[in-house]
């Protein structure tokens, strides 16, 4: 990600009750990873319209702009982590 983008993420108010399921957490961080929706789907088992109905609740719930937007928030949240 680049440290622009951390930067804006970080000066943005993220809703303090924004809760992401551990599916939307999942399917995140699949896409943090560089993941398209078609390949986070066979990953997980689940269709690619449903991964972009994660991805789009998940942009909702942090109030994002966008789905790399939303994967730097909730990083910056602590809702996925990298191990």
């Amino acid at each position: 990600m680049g440290k622009r983008m951390v930067r804006y993420a970080a000066n943005v108010a993220t809703p303090a009750a924004a809760t992401l399921s551990t599916r939307e957490c999942e399917v995140l961080r699949w896409a943090a990873e560089g993941k398209t929706a078609y390949e986070i789907g066979i990953i997980l088992g689940l269709t690619e319209r449903t991964i972009n109905f994660h991805i789009s609740r998940s942009i909702a719930k942090l109030d994002a702009s966008n789905k790399t937007n939303a994967v730097v928030k909730a990083v910056l949240m602590g809702l996925i982590v990298f191990a």
